[in-house]
């Protein structure tokens, strides 16, 4: 249940039906879970499986400690202002000078994540099972995405709760019948590793995966604890984490390391390869895919609230109705114009300097606020 509390200040809290609501670390547990599920099949595998030394372990597990310690520090910014947004919070530190640094590159790469997510599934269900359905129909999360985010965080929430209930156990049970045709004698978990993999440019394109905390920063100020953030966030990388390795490993023993390599959408051909006479659904891709649809219409849903909120913070006079229509107009006119599966390869490299300088914002933000107030202190 969505808990009701006293009026919070912010620039996601505009909405009268939002602006009193408490959100549990069980609630952010189960969004964190479905930008998981939302993010981590459509490119990570191929990616991590086209890293440098040796066994994929050593990147899944940095990127993982990376995430938690990103996600522990931009916690540290929301517990010193409660009640506020990250873009809120960030102007109370730095003025309108601050707000321009963060949220103009925040809105610019939310926008591209939400073109190339959307996108990249619309092409995932295009090449895999509606081979004639034009693009412009499978683009429809979009809007339905935009929907649910104008009801506001509580909408989002109870679409969670629904959405994740019905996903996650789908996407979970049809990765453990991928053990049924396992070859261990390839001895691919136990490839001896390096540090290479930090020199290589797709283990830091994969770090989109892992950033799932920056969709937050329109809600932090719902937390009950804000200082407490970073640990749905931290519980749901652990409790995801076997399905993440499970995308990456299972094509490796299952075709070789070689083949998976070559292939666009390792896991997906693994599922293919998955018959079971008992099985009553004989496409296990068609309901694995389906199953996933939903986790990523909640994360747009999330990250065109974030968004929204960015735009209102730098333009309060924004009317939220318009906003929200121009974003999701605006998302789905450019995911049609997106030319190629390569082009979102190239965006996913091209973002990552972006992604990393936002993760790095809050964090330094927060030590500047620590510093600031130690000298006041020592003066």
């Amino acid at each position: 249940m969505v808990q009701k509390a006293g009026a919070v200040e912010g620039t996601a809290g505009m909405n009268d039906t939002n602006s009193a609501i408490k959100l549990s670390d069980a609630q952010y547990f189960i969004m964190q879970l479905a930008v998981f599920g939302a993010t981590s099949y459509f490119l990570y595998p191929y990616l991590i499986l086209h890293t440098d030394g040796g066994s994929y372990w050593m990147p899944i597990v940095t990127g993982l400690l990376a995430g938690i310690l990103g996600a522990r520090l931009f916690s540290g910014l929301m517990a010193q202002y409660p009640g506020l947004d990250a873009f809120a919070a960030i102007k109370r530190v730095l003025g309108w000078p601050g707000l321009l640094l963060f949220a103009l590159p925040y809105g610019w790469y939310i926008w591209r994540a939400m073109t190339m997510i959307a996108r990249a599934h619309a092409e995932i269900v295009s090449m895999t099972i509606l081979h004639s359905t034009p693009l412009w129909i499978l683009h429809c999360t979009i809007p339905i995405a935009m929907l649910l985010a104008a009801g506001g965080v509580a909408s989002i929430v109870r679409a969670a709760a629904v959405f994740v209930m019905v996903g996650i156990p789908v996407t979970i049970g049809i990765t453990l019948l991928g053990f049924s045709d396992l070859d261990f004698a390839l001895r691919e978990p136990w490839r001896p590793t390096d540090l290479s993999y930090w020199g290589s440019r797709s283990f830091y394109k994969s770090s989109f995966v892992w950033i799932g905390f920056l969709y937050l920063c329109s809600c932090g100020q719902y937390a009950q604890v804000p200082g407490r953030l970073w640990r749905p966030y931290a519980a749901a990388a652990f409790c995801f984490l076997p399905a993440i390795a499970a995308a990456i490993y299972f094509p490796v023993l299952t075709f070789g390391v070689g083949f998976a390599k070559a292939l666009t959408f390792p896991f997906l051909s693994k599922m293919d390869s998955v018959s079971h006479y008992w099985l009553v659904v004989e496409n296990l891709t068609a309901v694995f895919l389906s199953a996933v649809i939903l986790l990523v219409i909640l994360t747009l849903s999330l990250m065109m609230h974030s968004l929204v909120a960015a735009l209102r913070a730098l333009m309060p006079f924004l009317p939220a109705r318009f906003a929200y229509v121009a974003v999701g107009a605006g998302t789905y006119i450019s995911a049609q114009l997106i030319p190629s599966w390569g082009w979102i390869e190239k965006g996913i490299w091209a973002d990552t300097p972006v992604r990393i300088y936002l993760v790095l914002f809050p964090p330094v933000v927060w030590l500047w606020r620590r510093l600031a107030s130690g000298r006041r202190h020592s003066a």
